[in-house]
Formats: C-alpha cells, sequence, structure tokens
C-alpha cells in the first residue's frame, strides 16, 4: 500500500518569498536539515534554490504538523542552518519555552516554538567572522539534557544553560590564528591539514561522547579527557549514532558501516558497494536504516539492501533519516517520506514541483 501527503491540506504555500528587495514568486527549496519531533512532526531546514548560499546567508525553516489544517509553515532566518534539534518533551517542560533549535555555520542557535521565533544566542568564539577564526560549525545534538556542537578544527562546545557555551574540546581543538602564520603560510596550512574536522556528534552521557569527522576521525570523551579511537578505516566519517553505551553506530563514504564502542572496539560491517557514501543513519525496529544519494538503505543484520517503498517514483534520494515512537522519516534532497513500519506515504512540500502522482 502506498499514498501520497501534502497537497490537499495545504490552503497557503509558504512560496512567495522577498529577500533584500527581490520577490521570488517560485521560491523551491532543497532540505538541509531535519528532525522529527513526534510521529506526525517534522522540523526542516531549508536553502532557497534560487539563492546563491556563497552570497547570501539565508534559510528557510519549514515546519510540518500533520495534525493542523494546513500542514506547513514556514519564517525565514539570515544566517546558514547547517544543524537542527527539537525536544521532545510537553510544552510546559520545554526549556526556556522553546521547541527547536537551528545552529548557523558560524555559531549562533536560533531557539524556536513552533514557528514562532523566540530568542538566539552566539557560541563564543566559533564562526569565521569579526576577527573569529575558529572555523566553521557543522552539527547540534541534545545529549544527556544539554546541547552540544561541534565543526572544524575540533571545536566542541557545551550549552550549560541560557546564554551559557562552553568549550569542550581541550585536547583535540586545534587553534589557528592567521596573524600568528604571517611569515610562515606553509606552516599554517599544516596546522589546518592536522585538525580534526568534525562532522557529527552523540553520547549516550555528558561523560560518554562521540565525535567523528574527516580521515577516519573519531575521539571519545569520558568527562575528562578525550582519547582518539583507532578504527579499521580512514574513510571521511559522515554520522555517528549512540544507542546506550554499548553500541554505537557510524556510517560514512566507500560504504563505511562501523559498529562498536571506546572501550571494545570497532568493527566494520560488510555487505555494501565501497562506492557509495552513507551520510546519516538511524535505527528502527531493530534495522539500521542509511541515507545515500541513491536512495535509502537498510543494514538487516547480513546485509546492506536498497529499501524499496512501492511508492511511485521510489524515493529520489535520501540525506537524513530519523524516528520516533514507531514512525521512520526519510528526507532527501527534496523528498519527504514517512513510514509506520507497514506503509510508505510520501509529503510533498508546498515550495516545490510535485512528486508523485
Amino acid at each position: 500500500m502506498r499514498s501520497v501527503l501534502g497537497w490537499k491540506a495545504i490552503e497557503t504555500s509558504c512560496g512567495r518569498f522577498e529577500w533584500e528587495g527581490v520577490t521570488l514568486s517560485a521560491a523551491s527549496v532543497y532540505f538541509l536539515d531535519a528532525v522529527c519531533i513526534d510521529p506526525d512532526w517534522l522540523y526542516v531546514a531549508t536553502q532557497l534554490e534560487d539563492l546563491d548560499p556563497h552570497e547570501t546567508s539565508h534559510t528557510r525553516m519549514s515546519v510540518l504538523d500533520l495534525t493542523q489544517s494546513s500542514w506547513w509553515a514556514c519564517h525565514d532566518y539570515e544566517d546558514t542552518i547547517v544543524s537542527v534539534h527539537a525536544y521532545r518533551l510537553p510544552k510546559e517542560d520545554l526549556p526556556d519555552g522553546s521547541r527547536y533549535a537551528a545552529l548557523g555555520m558560524h555559531g549562533t542557535v536560533h531557539f524556536n516554538e513552533r514557528n514562532e521565533p523566540t530568542f538566539k544566542e552566539v557560541i563564543p568564539g566559533a564562526g569565521m567572522t569579526e576577527g573569529n577564526f575558529g572555523g566553521l560549525l557543522t552539527h547540534i545534538r541534545l545529549i544527556d539534557g544539554q546541547l552540544w556542537a561541534c565543526g572544524q578544527h575540533g571545536q566542541v562546545y557545551r550549552r550549560m544553560g541560557r546564554d551559557d557555551w562552553q568549550p569542550a574540546d581541550e585536547g583535540i581543538r586545534v587553534h589557528l590564528n592567521p596573524s600568528d602564520h604571517a611569515q610562515d603560510v606553509e606552516g599554517l596550512l599544516d596546522r589546518m591539514n592536522a585538525a580534526p574536522m568534525l562532522s557529527c556528534m552523540d553520547g549516550a552521557s555528558s561523560d560518554d561522547v562521540y565525535v567523528v569527522g574527516l580521515g577516519g576521525y573519531m575521539a571519545h570523551f569520558d568527562g575528562t579527557a578525550w582519547t582518539r579511537i583507532d578504527l579499521p578505516v580512514d574513510e571521511h566519517l559522515e554520522w555517528v549514532r549512540c544507542y546506550g553505551p554499548e553500541e554505537v553506530w557510524v556510517c560514512g563514504y566507500k560504504g563505511t558501516l562501523l559498529r562498536g564502542n571506546a572501550r571494545d572496539g570497532f568493527n566494520r560491517l560488510n555487505g555494501s558497494n565501497d562506492q557509495q557514501t552513507f551520510v546519516c543513519l538511524t535505527k528502527f525496529n531493530e534495522s539500521v536504516y542509511l541515507c545515500a544519494e541513491e536512495g535509502l538503505f537498510v543494514w538487516n543484520g547480513k546485509s546492506i539492501m536498497q529499501v524499496r517503498t512501492s511508492l511511485q517514483p521510489e524515493l529520489q534520494d535520501a540525506w537524513r533519516v530519523d524516528q520516533v515512537d514507531g514512525v521512520l522519516w526519510s528526507v532527501g534532497v527534496t523528498d519527504i517520506a514517512r513510514f509506520d513500519g507497514k506503509i510508505w506515504l510520501r509529503v510533498e512540500h508546498p515550495d516545490n514541483e510535485r512528486i508523485g502522482p
């Protein structure tokens, strides 16, 4: 069985858009990051096709709520959002009254309740603006009730409270300042090449945290110090997920899929095409789902197989995958689908052309 969701319930589109005095009447979007809040609720960071992100800092945040008469709502940030988080809590228990957090590449964190921006914070020293040389940020994740963020040069930060982000990267951070190498450009390049370029982080607790990045980089934080972990691969690593202290999954380039933990080490699981790049993963119904340019894949305990949804057409690609309360969400560059363990449903975004029939 299959179905297509989206258009019959949309009363208004987020598509008409004005930015810096320019009106874009057909503002199609592609998806940058996404997180599900509950089975019917998704938060998506999108980029407008008509804007060059290298020239204009802008991200459209789209909120999908299938329980509402108008499923989609949106708001815009004058920032390039790279990662999003959502608190899966009752409204009265939300920290600072905000459900979402969206991380900008230069260290601004935007907080939001449903579709209403509430406040923002700036991580001191992060980013590459206003004299900062901390490097760009890449990922935000909730660990043990606190937000953490990571990025280039081994940056790791931990949110201790309102407007209180503290560095938590001693031992892996490489501090770079071009003025210190004015007469030694080669030395600066060597330090840049040696600095960890972190792509993702997760943890079972605040004293059991992992970061992964380029060149097969992985490190573990035990609450006191970071330790580099030797791995059976040196491929770029894109994503890490912790399901307790004993079960940690990692994916990346050339079909890399790892399972293990800092204490016992990691094993590479075979059975995939080594030309694929897995950019995200999540565990759902005892299987591990993986995102790739070619579509959504699943590790069934023996091998990695492409997921067949019976959607028409099949999933265009997969960029982010997330699950909550028995429902799996797959978000591609322009394709969104929902799976309840039995039926796949495609959800069309109102700013884009239809994918399904």
